[in-house]
């Protein structure tokens, strides 16, 4: 199989792997020879996704000690990370996502709180990543960690660290109680969190959020071309004073 296979050119087999996931791959063709091992070691474009499709605690430790190389987390350009499982793929993010220095691409699905504060605190600017994405399974998922968070609470500091952003999908959801979470202190007479960073490449948008919120947001994404919308009410709770004032 193996001296089959040494005929066949390094750019064919790329377009085999993409069927298949990383540590497959991997598992397939990395032991057959030296020149496969070297090929392996050098694919800087194939996707990894931690967590998705129910992988096992296995496969997720086997992607801890690989993507923790230091001749291999350069490489690593496009990554989807979910907490979806009981693992907390989160928290390992938080701790190397400084080591990915080449990412362009990075989606997040029913990341927990506490795990995307902490990547967002252990990050610089990031101007190689062009695709960003916050999504969430289900209503649920979206909102029982971000309880009483305000309206766009992360999305200046999301603009500062990402500033070379083409795709941005910011998909979390309103779930407002009795009071705001005290972490977050409104501007006076607004509804929601300012932003000051402009994204300037910004050309597709996925967000939930207010008309107010929209409206406003527009200000800072001038070269947008795209834009998928879910409309919410506010994000205050309900006896806010601005609480029906949608154009603050």
């Amino acid at each position: 199989m193996a001296t089959t296979l040494e005929h066949i050119p390094v750019e064919l087999l790329y377009q085999i792997f993409i069927y298949f996931q990383f540590h497959e791959v991997f598992n397939i063709f990395s032991n057959l020879n030296s020149r496969f091992a070297a090929i392996i070691n050098n694919m800087p474009f194939m996707p990894v996704y931690l967590g998705l499709n129910g992988m096992n605690i296995v496969v997720t430790e086997f992607y801890y000690k690989y993507l923790s190389q230091s001749n291999i987390c350069n490489h690593l350009i496009s990554l989807c990370v979910s907490d979806t499982l009981a693992i907390d793929n989160g928290f390992w993010l938080a701790e190397h996502v400084t080591t990915f220095t080449n990412l362009r691409h990075l989606s997040l699905t029913d990341i927990k709180r506490s795990s995307f504060e902490l990547i967002l605190n252990s990050l610089s600017p990031i101007k190689s990543l062009t695709m960003f994405s916050v999504r969430f399974s289900t209503v649920y998922r979206a909102v029982y960690t971000f309880s009483g968070v305000p309206e766009s609470a992360y999305y200046e500091r999301i603009f500062h660290l990402f500033p070379s952003l083409r795709v941005c999908h910011l998909l979390f959801r309103r779930y407002i109680r009795s009071t705001l979470d005290s972490q977050f202190v409104l501007p006076l007479d607004r509804t929601f969190m300012l932003i000051q960073t402009k994204l300037l490449n910004l050309q597709s948008l996925a967000i939930c959020c207010s008309p107010g919120f929209l409206s406003y947001l527009f200000e800072y994404l001038p070269q947008l071309e795209q834009l998928s919308y879910t409309q919410t009410i506010s994000w205050l709770p309900r006896k806010h004073p601005l609480r029906n004032n949608n154009n603050k």
